[in-house]
Protein backbone atom coordinates (compact mmCIF):
# COMPACT_ATOMS: atom_id res chain seq x y z
CA UNK A 1 0.00 0.00 0.00
CA UNK A 2 2.90 2.54 0.80
CA UNK A 3 4.30 1.43 -2.75
CA UNK A 4 0.89 2.53 -4.47
CA UNK A 5 0.40 5.50 -2.04
CA UNK A 6 3.78 7.13 -3.32
CA UNK A 7 3.22 6.46 -6.68
CA UNK A 8 -0.34 8.12 -6.35
CA UNK A 9 1.73 11.75 -4.40
CA UNK A 10 4.32 11.86 -6.96
CA UNK A 11 2.19 11.32 -10.20
CA UNK A 12 -0.37 14.23 -8.47
CA UNK A 13 1.71 16.73 -7.08
CA UNK A 14 4.58 16.35 -9.76
CA UNK A 15 2.23 17.17 -11.93
CA UNK A 16 4.22 14.49 -14.68
CA UNK A 17 0.92 14.23 -16.60
CA UNK A 18 1.76 17.67 -18.08
CA UNK A 19 5.37 17.50 -18.37
CA UNK A 20 5.13 13.79 -19.93
CA UNK A 21 2.72 15.83 -22.39
CA UNK A 22 5.13 18.65 -22.74
CA UNK A 23 8.51 16.34 -22.96
CA UNK A 24 7.26 12.91 -25.00
CA UNK A 25 4.03 14.03 -26.74
CA UNK A 26 0.15 13.70 -26.18
CA UNK A 27 -0.05 9.61 -26.04
CA UNK A 28 2.55 9.98 -23.11
CA UNK A 29 0.77 12.56 -21.08
CA UNK A 30 -2.87 10.66 -21.83
CA UNK A 31 -1.17 7.80 -20.35
CA UNK A 32 0.09 9.12 -17.27
CA UNK A 33 -2.98 10.91 -16.91
CA UNK A 34 -5.06 7.48 -17.00
CA UNK A 35 -2.22 5.61 -14.87
CA UNK A 36 -2.68 8.57 -12.59
CA UNK A 37 -6.48 7.82 -11.88
CA UNK A 38 -5.93 3.71 -12.07
CA UNK A 39 -3.50 3.71 -9.15
CA UNK A 40 -5.92 6.43 -7.49
CA UNK A 41 -8.51 3.83 -8.02
CA UNK A 42 -6.32 0.67 -6.98
CA UNK A 43 -4.98 2.86 -3.63
CA UNK A 44 -8.95 3.45 -3.21
CA UNK A 45 -10.32 -0.37 -2.83
CA UNK A 46 -7.65 -1.51 -1.02
CA UNK A 47 -7.31 1.09 1.64
CA UNK A 48 -9.86 1.07 4.72
CA UNK A 49 -12.58 3.27 3.40
CA UNK A 50 -14.14 6.48 5.68
CA UNK A 51 -16.56 9.44 4.84
CA UNK A 52 -16.13 11.01 1.46
CA UNK A 53 -15.75 14.71 1.12
CA UNK A 54 -19.70 15.89 0.51
CA UNK A 55 -18.43 19.16 -0.31
CA UNK A 56 -16.16 19.23 -3.49
CA UNK A 57 -18.77 16.12 -4.50
CA UNK A 58 -21.78 18.50 -4.32
CA UNK A 59 -19.15 21.06 -6.13
CA UNK A 60 -18.12 18.69 -8.82
CA UNK A 61 -21.53 17.51 -9.73
CA UNK A 62 -23.08 21.04 -9.84
CA UNK A 63 -20.20 22.38 -11.56
CA UNK A 64 -19.94 19.70 -14.28
CA UNK A 65 -24.13 19.00 -15.00
CA UNK A 66 -24.53 22.83 -15.10
CA UNK A 67 -21.43 23.76 -17.60
CA UNK A 68 -22.64 20.70 -19.39
CA UNK A 69 -25.68 22.40 -20.73
CA UNK A 70 -23.93 25.00 -22.77
CA UNK A 71 -20.68 22.62 -24.03
CA UNK A 72 -20.74 22.00 -27.60
CA UNK A 73 -17.00 20.80 -27.17
CA UNK A 74 -16.64 16.36 -27.59
CA UNK A 75 -18.92 14.87 -25.25
CA UNK A 76 -16.51 11.91 -25.04
CA UNK A 77 -13.30 14.14 -24.06
CA UNK A 78 -16.11 15.65 -21.09
CA UNK A 79 -17.22 13.14 -19.84
CA UNK A 80 -14.00 11.58 -19.51
CA UNK A 81 -12.79 15.17 -17.65
CA UNK A 82 -15.78 14.36 -15.16
CA UNK A 83 -15.31 10.83 -14.76
CA UNK A 84 -11.64 11.53 -13.70
CA UNK A 85 -12.49 14.67 -11.95
CA UNK A 86 -15.37 12.79 -9.60
CA UNK A 87 -12.73 9.67 -8.82
CA UNK A 88 -10.06 12.11 -8.16
CA UNK A 89 -12.46 13.66 -5.27
CA UNK A 90 -13.55 10.37 -4.27
CA UNK A 91 -10.36 8.37 -4.28
CA UNK A 92 -7.76 11.33 -3.55
CA UNK A 93 -9.54 12.51 -0.45
CA UNK A 94 -8.36 9.15 1.07
CA UNK A 95 -4.76 9.57 -0.24
CA UNK A 96 -5.21 12.83 1.51
CA UNK A 97 -5.84 11.35 5.19
CA UNK A 98 -3.11 9.11 4.64
CA UNK A 99 -0.58 11.47 4.60
CA UNK A 100 1.78 13.37 7.16
CA UNK A 101 2.36 17.20 7.21
CA UNK A 102 6.15 15.99 6.91
CA UNK A 103 5.26 13.81 4.03
CA UNK A 104 3.47 16.03 2.21
CA UNK A 105 6.34 18.71 3.11
CA UNK A 106 8.84 16.50 1.58
CA UNK A 107 7.07 16.37 -1.46
CA UNK A 108 6.38 20.08 -1.72
CA UNK A 109 10.00 20.92 -1.44
CA UNK A 110 11.24 18.17 -4.27
CA UNK A 111 8.40 19.71 -6.34
CA UNK A 112 9.93 23.62 -5.54
CA UNK A 113 13.60 22.25 -5.96
CA UNK A 114 12.92 20.95 -9.63
CA UNK A 115 12.46 24.90 -9.95
CA UNK A 116 15.97 25.30 -9.39
CA UNK A 117 17.02 22.71 -11.12
CA UNK A 118 15.68 23.80 -14.50
CA UNK A 119 17.49 27.31 -13.56
CA UNK A 120 20.62 25.68 -13.24
CA UNK A 121 20.38 23.05 -16.19
CA UNK A 122 17.69 24.15 -18.91
CA UNK A 123 18.36 27.74 -19.08
CA UNK A 124 15.77 29.88 -20.90
CA UNK A 125 15.57 33.28 -22.84
CA UNK A 126 12.40 34.04 -20.92
CA UNK A 127 13.97 34.09 -17.99
CA UNK A 128 11.27 32.54 -15.55
CA UNK A 129 11.45 28.73 -14.11
CA UNK A 130 8.49 26.11 -13.22
CA UNK A 131 10.51 22.99 -13.31
CA UNK A 132 8.03 20.08 -12.89
CA UNK A 133 5.05 22.46 -13.10
CA UNK A 134 5.65 24.02 -17.00
CA UNK A 135 3.71 27.61 -15.31
CA UNK A 136 5.77 29.72 -13.44
CA UNK A 137 2.76 31.27 -11.29
CA UNK A 138 1.86 27.48 -10.75
CA UNK A 139 5.67 26.88 -9.05
CA UNK A 140 5.00 29.66 -7.35
CA UNK A 141 1.80 27.96 -5.77
CA UNK A 142 3.68 24.67 -4.71
CA UNK A 143 6.19 26.84 -3.31
CA UNK A 144 3.90 29.01 -1.37
CA UNK A 145 2.44 26.35 0.04
CA UNK A 146 4.97 24.16 0.86
CA UNK A 147 6.50 27.46 2.69
CA UNK A 148 3.15 27.73 4.37
CA UNK A 149 3.09 23.95 5.83
CA UNK A 150 6.57 24.55 7.10
CA UNK A 151 4.94 26.50 10.31
CA UNK A 152 3.16 23.06 11.08
CA UNK A 153 6.66 21.21 11.71
CA UNK A 154 7.97 20.03 14.76
CA UNK A 155 11.60 20.19 13.69
CA UNK A 156 13.15 23.82 13.46
CA UNK A 157 15.96 22.53 11.24
CA UNK A 158 13.81 21.25 8.89
CA UNK A 159 11.50 24.24 9.14
CA UNK A 160 14.32 26.77 8.30
CA UNK A 161 15.60 24.73 5.56
CA UNK A 162 12.37 24.63 3.74
CA UNK A 163 11.35 28.34 4.08
CA UNK A 164 14.92 29.09 2.73
CA UNK A 165 14.78 26.51 -0.01
CA UNK A 166 11.28 27.38 -0.97
CA UNK A 167 11.17 30.91 -0.91
CA UNK A 168 14.39 30.82 -3.29
CA UNK A 169 12.78 28.34 -5.40
CA UNK A 170 9.31 30.67 -5.48
CA UNK A 171 11.22 33.60 -6.03
CA UNK A 172 13.07 31.96 -8.99
CA UNK A 173 9.44 31.56 -10.79
CA UNK A 174 9.34 35.94 -10.57
CA UNK A 175 5.47 35.16 -9.84
CA UNK A 176 4.43 38.36 -8.23
CA UNK A 177 1.10 36.39 -6.63
CA UNK A 178 3.88 33.97 -5.04
CA UNK A 179 5.89 37.71 -3.60
CA UNK A 180 2.45 38.97 -2.52
CA UNK A 181 1.45 36.03 -0.59
CA UNK A 182 5.15 35.77 1.18
CA UNK A 183 4.86 39.06 2.33
CA UNK A 184 1.58 38.46 3.85
CA UNK A 185 2.80 35.02 5.30
CA UNK A 186 5.50 36.68 7.56
CA UNK A 187 2.93 39.60 8.64
CA UNK A 188 1.06 36.73 9.80
CA UNK A 189 4.34 34.77 11.06
CA UNK A 190 4.82 37.39 13.60
CA UNK A 191 1.58 36.98 15.38
CA UNK A 192 3.35 32.92 16.17
CA UNK A 193 6.47 35.04 17.40
CA UNK A 194 8.35 38.14 16.57
CA UNK A 195 11.71 35.48 16.41
CA UNK A 196 9.76 34.70 13.03
CA UNK A 197 11.34 38.13 12.19
CA UNK A 198 14.55 36.39 11.50
CA UNK A 199 13.12 35.63 8.31
CA UNK A 200 13.70 39.27 6.91
CA UNK A 201 17.74 37.79 7.13
CA UNK A 202 16.77 35.02 5.34
CA UNK A 203 15.28 37.09 2.46
CA UNK A 204 18.33 39.19 2.71
CA UNK A 205 20.65 36.04 2.12
CA UNK A 206 17.90 34.54 -0.84
CA UNK A 207 18.09 38.15 -2.79
CA UNK A 208 22.38 37.49 -2.44
CA UNK A 209 21.66 33.89 -3.85
CA UNK A 210 19.82 35.37 -6.36
CA UNK A 211 22.30 37.96 -7.85
CA UNK A 212 24.91 35.31 -7.17
CA UNK A 213 22.79 32.68 -9.72
CA UNK A 214 22.09 35.73 -12.27
CA UNK A 215 26.24 36.30 -12.68
CA UNK A 216 26.55 32.63 -12.87
CA UNK A 217 23.22 31.64 -15.22
CA UNK A 218 22.38 34.70 -16.35
CA UNK A 219 18.43 35.05 -14.92
CA UNK A 220 17.66 37.12 -18.49
CA UNK A 221 14.07 38.27 -16.36
CA UNK A 222 12.95 41.77 -16.75
CA UNK A 223 11.09 41.77 -13.37
CA UNK A 224 14.09 40.67 -11.67
CA UNK A 225 15.91 43.84 -13.05
CA UNK A 226 13.13 46.02 -11.92
CA UNK A 227 13.22 44.39 -8.81
CA UNK A 228 16.87 45.29 -8.58
CA UNK A 229 16.45 48.83 -10.11
CA UNK A 230 13.94 49.27 -7.07
CA UNK A 231 16.33 48.32 -4.51
CA UNK A 232 19.01 50.24 -6.12
CA UNK A 233 16.98 53.57 -6.18
CA UNK A 234 16.91 53.20 -10.42
CA UNK A 235 14.16 54.48 -12.39
CA UNK A 236 11.14 51.70 -12.59
CA UNK A 237 7.82 52.77 -14.93
CA UNK A 238 3.98 51.99 -13.34
CA UNK A 239 4.21 50.44 -16.68
CA UNK A 240 6.71 48.06 -16.37
CA UNK A 241 5.56 46.73 -13.04
CA UNK A 242 1.84 46.28 -13.94
CA UNK A 243 2.74 44.73 -17.46
CA UNK A 244 0.73 41.40 -18.14
CA UNK A 245 -2.14 42.93 -15.35
CA UNK A 246 -4.50 39.85 -14.36
CA UNK A 247 -7.31 42.45 -13.47
CA UNK A 248 -6.86 43.21 -17.74
CA UNK A 249 -7.70 39.89 -18.36
CA UNK A 250 -10.82 39.72 -16.09
CA UNK A 251 -12.29 42.48 -17.95
CA UNK A 252 -12.29 40.68 -20.80
CA UNK A 253 -15.00 38.06 -19.48
CA UNK A 254 -17.11 40.37 -17.44
CA UNK A 255 -19.92 40.90 -19.58
CA UNK A 256 -20.05 36.64 -20.51
CA UNK A 257 -20.87 36.41 -16.77
CA UNK A 258 -23.29 38.64 -16.38
CA UNK A 259 -24.98 37.81 -19.69
CA UNK A 260 -25.32 33.70 -18.48
CA UNK A 261 -24.93 34.07 -14.48
CA UNK A 262 -27.63 31.12 -13.74
CA UNK A 263 -26.48 28.45 -16.35
CA UNK A 264 -23.19 29.99 -17.09
CA UNK A 265 -21.25 30.38 -20.65
CA UNK A 266 -20.12 26.30 -21.26
CA UNK A 267 -17.42 24.27 -20.04
CA UNK A 268 -14.02 25.49 -20.44
CA UNK A 269 -15.67 28.57 -22.09
CA UNK A 270 -13.32 30.42 -20.18
CA UNK A 271 -10.03 28.54 -20.48
CA UNK A 272 -8.88 30.85 -23.36
CA UNK A 273 -8.56 30.27 -27.28
CA UNK A 274 -5.31 30.82 -29.69
CA UNK A 275 -6.32 34.42 -29.85
CA UNK A 276 -7.67 35.26 -26.15
CA UNK A 277 -6.51 34.27 -22.74
CA UNK A 278 -8.48 32.28 -20.28
CA UNK A 279 -9.83 34.36 -17.70
CA UNK A 280 -6.78 33.78 -15.41
CA UNK A 281 -9.12 33.37 -11.69
CA UNK A 282 -10.78 30.04 -10.60
CA UNK A 283 -13.56 32.12 -8.97
CA UNK A 284 -14.45 33.66 -12.39
CA UNK A 285 -14.40 30.88 -14.07
CA UNK A 286 -16.74 28.72 -11.84
CA UNK A 287 -19.36 31.40 -12.21
CA UNK A 288 -18.66 32.04 -15.95
CA UNK A 289 -18.88 28.38 -17.03
CA UNK A 290 -21.81 26.99 -14.54
CA UNK A 291 -23.05 29.77 -12.81
CA UNK A 292 -23.89 30.70 -9.34
CA UNK A 293 -24.78 27.66 -7.84
CA UNK A 294 -21.50 25.83 -8.01
CA UNK A 295 -19.67 29.76 -7.63
CA UNK A 296 -21.98 30.20 -4.25
CA UNK A 297 -20.49 26.25 -3.20
CA UNK A 298 -17.34 26.83 -3.85
CA UNK A 299 -17.21 30.12 -2.06
CA UNK A 300 -18.34 28.60 1.04
CA UNK A 301 -16.11 26.03 1.04
CA UNK A 302 -13.39 28.97 0.91
CA UNK A 303 -15.27 30.79 3.44
CA UNK A 304 -15.24 27.67 5.73
CA UNK A 305 -11.48 27.28 5.37
CA UNK A 306 -11.31 31.07 6.40
CA UNK A 307 -13.44 30.58 9.80
CA UNK A 308 -12.11 27.67 10.82
CA UNK A 309 -8.28 28.27 9.81
CA UNK A 310 -8.56 31.35 11.67
CA UNK A 311 -10.32 29.23 14.86
CA UNK A 312 -7.61 27.07 14.91
CA UNK A 313 -4.97 29.30 14.11
CA UNK A 314 -3.60 29.01 18.01
CA UNK A 315 -3.43 24.91 17.20
CA UNK A 316 -2.68 24.87 13.52
CA UNK A 317 -1.13 28.14 12.11
CA UNK A 318 -0.19 26.86 9.04
CA UNK A 319 -3.64 25.72 8.27
CA UNK A 320 -4.67 30.07 8.17
CA UNK A 321 -1.66 30.40 5.95
CA UNK A 322 -2.30 27.82 3.16
CA UNK A 323 -5.93 28.77 2.80
CA UNK A 324 -4.25 32.38 2.30
CA UNK A 325 -1.76 30.54 -0.45
CA UNK A 326 -4.72 28.54 -2.24
CA UNK A 327 -7.73 31.39 -2.01
CA UNK A 328 -5.42 33.92 -3.63
CA UNK A 329 -3.74 32.02 -5.92
CA UNK A 330 -6.99 30.84 -7.07
CA UNK A 331 -7.26 34.51 -8.27
CA UNK A 332 -4.45 34.28 -10.71
CA UNK A 333 -5.20 30.91 -12.14
CA UNK A 334 -8.60 29.09 -13.68
CA UNK A 335 -6.74 25.16 -13.92
CA UNK A 336 -8.42 24.18 -10.17
CA UNK A 337 -10.66 21.27 -12.12
CA UNK A 338 -7.72 20.02 -14.19
CA UNK A 339 -4.40 20.86 -12.23
CA UNK A 340 -5.37 17.72 -9.83
CA UNK A 341 -2.34 18.87 -7.29
CA UNK A 342 -4.77 22.37 -6.61
CA UNK A 343 -7.90 20.41 -5.71
CA UNK A 344 -5.60 17.71 -3.52
CA UNK A 345 -4.51 20.96 -1.91
CA UNK A 346 -8.03 22.25 -1.09
CA UNK A 347 -8.92 18.73 -0.03
CA UNK A 348 -5.93 18.59 2.43
CA UNK A 349 -6.99 21.76 3.50
CA UNK A 350 -10.53 20.56 4.57
CA UNK A 351 -9.66 17.18 5.94
CA UNK A 352 -6.78 18.85 8.50
CA UNK A 353 -9.20 21.71 9.52
CA UNK A 354 -11.66 18.68 9.89
CA UNK A 355 -9.18 16.51 12.07
CA UNK A 356 -8.17 19.49 14.59
CA UNK A 357 -12.30 20.17 15.06
CA UNK A 358 -12.50 16.06 16.20
CA UNK A 359 -9.70 16.57 18.51
CA UNK A 360 -11.02 19.85 19.81
CA UNK A 361 -14.11 17.95 20.58
CA UNK A 362 -12.56 15.08 21.80
CA UNK A 363 -10.46 17.17 24.02
CA UNK A 364 -13.99 18.48 25.50
CA UNK A 365 -15.49 15.29 26.42
CA UNK A 366 -12.56 13.69 27.82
Amino acid sequence: MKIIKHICLTLILFHLSSVFLVAFGESWGAMCSTLTILFLVIFYFLEVKSSPNWWMIAIALSYFSISSLQFYGTTRVFLMDFIKYLILIICGYELVKKNSNVELFIYLLIGGLSVGAEALFLTSDFGRYAGFYLNANVAGFICIFGYSLTYSLKSNTLKLIGQFVLTLMGLLTFSRTFIVIWIILNLISLKISMRNIRILGIGVLIFFTLLFIDEIVGLNNPRFDQFVNILTNEEVTIDEVSEDSRSDTWALYYDNIFESPFIGNGYTSFRGESDVAGVHNSYLMIIGEAGIIPFLLFISLIIYFFYWSYRLFNRSPNLIMQTISLSMFLLANHNFFNYYFITFAAMWIHYQINEQRELIINDINN
